[in-house]
């Protein structure tokens, strides 16, 4: 490659080895989404079915990557209901319809208190507060709950009676008087004692679905060996040029098509 070449096609060359390093990384990216998703679908499939045991005896730390391998799981507890202090978790939809989710705080025989996300209410005309909000009695219950950790703290404006995000730590003050709110996990409701003819709406199991991330992982592959293919044909065609120009090279017949055979026909025939 001749000192002139280099100067023209170096700046090209360095832009598609930058685009193909994007695309490189972008791709990472998407395969660690698919194997973060992987892993939360795996952990749905081994701990959702198991068998409720006690609420006490369920182990319940963080390994070395942060996970909590027994979330889903399903444990039974008694504890006392504060309807007073529930609150509601805005921004829910649930197949397409707007809606929150209702928290109640629970407190525990030991005194600590536990969040209990009862299920899913259908927004109302407003939008703003659900249609209805039917709260558990204040009295003793018994449930099953499945253990979830909670969401991250989205920092959003306060809004009197809601959160933005199922996080517990943000109730701490508000609860103080009653107890020490439980902040590295809270329940999702399956059942409870006594039973209720108004209850919220059930929470789906969650879905199994990968999504799209491994076809666009391969995708952005794709797209960064189209650079350097594109790059290389670029460079070839215009050396073939140069080439017929100089006349050191015979130029490429030119392909015939029907349009060109009829255009050769009429101006023989003019």
């Amino acid at each position: 490659m001749t000192q002139s070449t280099l100067r023209r096609w170096g700046p090209w060359l360095a832009l598609v080895v930058l685009f193909a390093i994007a695309t490189s990384l972008l791709s990472w990216w998407q395969f660690s989404r698919r194997e973060e998703r992987v892993q939360k679908i795996n952990q749905v499939i081994e701990n959702y079915d198991k068998q409720p045991i006690s609420f006490d005896s369920l182990p319940w730390s963080a390994d070395a990557d942060g996970e909590f391998q027994n979330e889903w799981r399903q444990v039974t507890l008694t504890g006392t209901y504060l309807p007073d202090q529930s609150v509601l978790v805005r921004n829910r939809p649930l197949s397409g319809q707007a809606g929150f989710l209702q928290l109640v705080p629970l407190v525990l025989e030991d005194g600590r208190i536990l969040m209990v996300e009862r299920g899913w209410l259908p927004a109302g005309e407003t939008v703003t507060a659900p249609s209805s909000n039917p709260l558990p009695d204040p009295g003793l219950h018994e449930l099953t709950v499945r253990l979830r950790v909670p969401e991250p703290d989205l920092n959003r404006d306060e809004v009197q009676g809601q959160l933005a995000s199922v996080n517990p730590a943000g109730l701490t003050e508000l609860l103080a008087a009653q107890g020490a709110v439980i902040t590295d996990r809270y329940g999702r409701l399956m059942a409870e004692s006594p039973t209720y003819s108004q209850m919220p709406v059930s929470m789906p199991k969650p879905s199994l679905d990968e999504g799209n991330h491994l076809s666009y992982a391969f995708q952005w592959l794709i797209f960064g060996i189209m650079a350097f293919i594109g790059f290389g044909w670029a460079y070839r065609n215009e050396k073939r040029l140069a080439l017929e120009a100089s006349g050191e090279l015979s130029p490429r017949p030119q392909k015939t098509n029907q349009a060109w055979q009829d255009a050769q026909f009429e101006d023989a025939n003019q």
